[in-house]
C-alpha cells in the first residue's frame, strides 16, 4: 500500500465521513479513520500533510470528480443553454452529496468554528479553506460546461455561482426528500434571479449607451443627451 496514493486517501475518506457524523470533523476522527484502514496514525502527516484542511480539499475534489461522471451521462448536455447546463450540473453536484448531509454539516461547523482562532496552529485556515472549496466547486462547474472566458468575466461568473452554491447548501442540509426537490427548486429560483438581474443589467447598459453615446461610440453633447432622455422623449 502506497501511503499517499489516491486510492489510500479515498479509503481513509470513506471511513472518515462515517466517523465525523458522530465525532465531528476532528483530528481524532482522522486518526481513527487512518487506523481503521490498518495504517499507523503516526503516518497521518505523510498522507494528509495539512490534516483536516487537506482532507477537506480532497473531499471536494473527489465529489467534483463523481459529479463529472454523472454529468457525462446526461443526454445532449452540451447542446443545452448555459443556464440549463448550470442547473443540471448543480443538481448532479448536490445529488452526489446526498449520503453525506451530516458529514457536510460537520465540515461546515469545522470551517466556521470560532475556537479555531484561539489556536495559533489553526487560525483562519479552515475558514479560508471553506471559501476556496466553494470557489473550486463553482470553477469545476463552469469548466464542465465548457466555459472559455479568461477576462474579468472568469471571476464574476465563478463568484456569482459560488454565492448560489453557498445559499443552496443550507437548503440542501435540511432537505429530507428522496429526490432533493426543495434543493432543486431553490437552485431554479436562484438561477432565475441571476437571469433577471443580467437582463436588467443589459437593458440598463443599452439605455446608457443609447442616451450618452453616438453611433460611433463617442460621447454626445449635452443637447443630444437631453433629447434622448426617455422622459423628454415621452413629453415631446
Amino acid at each position: 500500500m502506497i501511503l499517499d496514493s489516491k486510492e489510500t486517501k479515498q479509503k481513509i475518506l470513506s471511513k472518515f465521513l462515517k466517523i465525523v457524523e458522530f465525532d465531528g470533523w476532528t483530528e481524532q476522527a482522522l486518526a481513527q479513520a487512518i487506523s481503521d484502514c490498518g495504517i499507523d496514525a503516526k503516518f497521518s502527516t505523510l498522507i494528509f500533510e495539512n490534516g483536516l484542511t487537506e482532507i477537506a480539499e480532497f473531499y471536494t475534489d473527489c465529489y467534483n470528480q463523481k459529479t463529472a461522471i454523472e454529468i457525462a451521462k446526461i443526454e445532449n448536455f452540451f447542446d443545452k443553454k448555459i443556464r440549463d447546463k448550470i442547473r443540471l450540473a448543480l443538481y448532479a453536484r448536490f445529488e452526489a452529496e446526498k449520503s453525506n448531509q451530516i458529514a457536510l454539516q460537520r465540515l461546515i461547523n469545522f470551517y466556521v468554528n470560532p475556537n479555531n482562532f484561539t489556536k495559533f496552529e489553526i487560525g483562519p485556515k479552515p475558514a479560508i479553506r471553506g471559501i476556496k472549496d466553494c470557489f473550486k466547486i463553482a470553477n469545476f462547474i463552469w469548466y464542465e460546461i465548457g466555459d472559455q472566458s479568461t477576462d474579468f468575466n472568469f471571476y464574476t461568473k465563478r463568484l456569482i455561482l459560488s454565492k448560489i452554491i453557498l445559499r443552496t447548501l443550507f437548503v440542501f442540509l435540511k432537505d429530507d426528500s428522496s429526490d432533493l426537490i426543495k434543493t432543486k427548486r431553490f437552485i431554479d429560483s436562484q438561477i432565475e434571479k441571476v437571469m433577471k438581474f443580467e437582463k436588467t443589467k443589459m437593458q440598463f447598459k443599452k439605455l446608457v449607451t443609447t442616451v450618452f453615446l453616438n453611433e460611433n461610440g463617442y460621447p454626445k453633447n449635452a443637447k443630444e443627451i437631453v433629447k434622448n432622455l426617455p422622459f423628454f422623449r415621452l413629453i415631446k
